[in-house]
């Protein structure tokens, strides 16, 4: 009986033996369960993402006006390649928020990360009728460590009004990951 314990110990001592490091020789990402950079992935994360820029408000109505745009957007990449948003913006001489929700499809090569996104949008000024807003974008950043990135971002919003309302934004932008 003390010989069959004895063994069964051994047995289980060698099993939860710590695994040894491997060689990593695939395609990125493909360390896992060797010793790899998990904790480095850019996906599996929250971010948080400053923006300051531009905002050129086409409407029929009225006439063209460049504003100071200012927002922030917190987000979940569900892969590296993927992730969903939510936001604020206000375009601060007009008096306008917006209110987003949408997807980022990005594109890494180290250390550049380009990106298409498009969101849904509620815009909504002080003085009127809230509108409903379609918000195709696109953007390039750098990655400057492995928890914060900095680009420039082109989002052109089209609303749907009476007048039809369209938004170009050209921002800079800073992002944190947790």
């Amino acid at each position: 009986m003390r010989r069959i314990a004895l063994i069964a110990l051994l047995a289980l001592a060698v099993g939860a033996q710590a695994a040894t490091p491997g060689r990593t020789d695939g395609p990125e990402g493909s360390e896992y369960g060797k010793g790899g950079y998990h904790y480095k992935a850019q996906y599996g994360r929250f971010y948080t993402e400053g923006f300051l820029g531009a905002a050129m408000m086409e409407s029929e109505a009225e006439d063209t006006e460049t504003d100071l745009i200012t927002g922030l957007n917190v987000g979940y990449m569900v892969e590296e390649w993927l992730a969903f948003q939510v936001g604020f913006a206000r375009i601060l001489d007009q008096n306008i928020n917006l209110y987003a929700g949408g997807v980022r499809s990005a594109y890494v090569n180290r250390p550049f990360n380009y990106y298409f996104s498009l969101d849904a949008e509620l815009y909504s000024p002080e003085v009127g009728d809230t509108h409903f807003g379609i918000v195709p974008g696109v953007g390039a950043e750098v990655i400057l460590s492995d928890r914060v990135r900095a680009g420039l971002r082109f989002q052109r919003d089209f609303i749907f009004a009476d007048d039809m309302i369209h938004i170009n934004r050209f921002t800079a932008k800073i992002q944190v990951d947790f």
